[in-house]
């Protein structure tokens, strides 16, 4: 019996920690965006920055899907379409994320607080974000 349970927390265990890590960043396509996609040069958009991860999080990862799926996507040369596989990490991250943090209305975490900068810059953002919420989801 003993041993039946060991077994079983070990599974619990290792399932916890697949699922914490379930969506590498490297399946984001930031650094593939950042060779790869053109905006014309007056194109920017709303970057996260100072992001309180409780408060913040979904409504910015929601945001950077917003900004990716829309003005990117429009705006942006993207021949291999990286967007595209951006937009699907970010929908499933956010789905995942949301269900113990759900999107806020709070004035704190608008999209149009945060300062507009070019693709570069957003994508630098977007990274960090995404690290921040990888560091949360690993506790």
């Amino acid at each position: 019996m003993e041993n039946i349970l060991m077994t079983f927390f070990w599974i619990c265990v290792i399932s916890a920690n697949v699922l914490a890590n379930s969506l590498p960043l490297s399946d984001s396509k930031i650094p593939l965006m950042r060779k790869h996609v053109k905006c014309p040069s007056n194109s920017t958009f709303y970057a996260p920055t100072n992001i309180k991860v409780i408060l913040c999080m979904t409504t910015a990862l929601d945001c950077c899907l917003k900004e990716l799926d829309g003005k990117i996507r429009k705006e942006c040369d993207d021949p291999h379409e990286y967007v595209d596989d951006a937009v699907e990490y970010l929908n499933v991250t956010i789905d995942e994320w949301k269900d113990s943090h759900p999107l806020t209305n709070s004035s704190q975490c608008a999209c149009k607080r945060w300062p507009k900068t070019h693709l570069s810059h957003f994508l630098d953002k977007m990274e960090s974000l995404l690290q921040l919420l990888n560091n949360e989801a690993s506790f």
